[in-house]
């Protein structure tokens, strides 16, 4: 499945920024696209990875879930480079 534009053909696409503000806690804001709709999204990285998503009440369920897993896996990645959490996530995930 192909990803050129902003909705997905399939899967799921994320896309969050946060702001280039000293943290933590991060707060980032972006939407989360289905082949059929985008939902809007708000991520709150804690310094210890933990992660708190809220996302349209529309939204299907487990998607919330899916966005805190991509969101930790750029906060794990980032710190064993010795970074601060990347600015912007921009993820695909196959499988919705």
């Amino acid at each position: 499945m192909g990803m050129i534009g902003e909705q997905p053909d399939g899967g799921l696409r994320v896309v969050a920024e946060r702001p280039r503000t000293l943290g933590p806690p991060w707060r980032y804001e972006g939407e989360a696209a289905v082949p059929s709709a985008r939902f809007r999204l708000v991520a709150t990285l804690e310094a210890d990875g933990s992660v708190d998503v809220d996302v349209d009440a529309q939204a299907p369920a487990g998607l919330a879930d899916k966005v805190r897993l991509m969101v930790r896996t750029a906060w794990r990645r980032a710190r064993e480079d010795g970074l601060s959490p990347p600015y912007r996530i921009a993820r695909w995930r196959g499988d919705p």
